[in-house]
């Protein structure tokens, strides 16, 4: 694993563990037609807006 495969590796490990401690989820898109690679979920929600995605 080259050293660019290594700090991506590291950053989606670090944004988990951010998102668990907040009490989130994340999701992988299976196509990556906009360069995002990861999404934040929220379930529940209050309002409008139900189990936004960021």
């Amino acid at each position: 694993m080259d050293i660019n495969q290594q700090k991506e590796q590291f950053s989606i490990s670090y944004i988990r563990a951010i998102a668990a401690v907040a009490g989130y989820s994340l999701y992988r898109p299976e196509v990556d037609n906009d360069s995002v690679n990861l999404g934040i979920v929220c379930r529940g929600g209050t309002g409008k807006i139900l189990s936004p995605r960021l």
